[in-house]
């Protein structure tokens, strides 16, 4: 996997739960912690992206099918 190094400045109480977490093994390391961090923002937006979506072609609350449609797109989207 190819990585971009970048320096990043952190809220305290981020810094220190990432720290805490790499120490008590939750993480392999301050990048680890920090990338599935971002994947998950990424994941979380895409999964906006797909509802907002939904709501448009709808007019309405997500169905049981349309719901099965979004992570089924979503699971395409992570093998990516």
């Amino acid at each position: 996997m190819t990585v971009t190094k970048v320096t990043v400045s952190l809220d305290p109480v981020v810094a220190e739960r990432a720290r805490r977490d790499v120490a008590e093994g939750r993480a392999k390391s301050l990048s680890a912690w920090l990338n599935e961090a971002g994947q998950a923002r990424v994941e979380g937006d895409d999964l906006a992206e797909v509802l907002a979506e939904l709501f448009d072609q709808t007019g309405g609350p997500v169905t049981e099918e349309e719901l099965a449609r979004a992570r089924a797109r979503l699971a395409l989207a992570e093998q990516r």
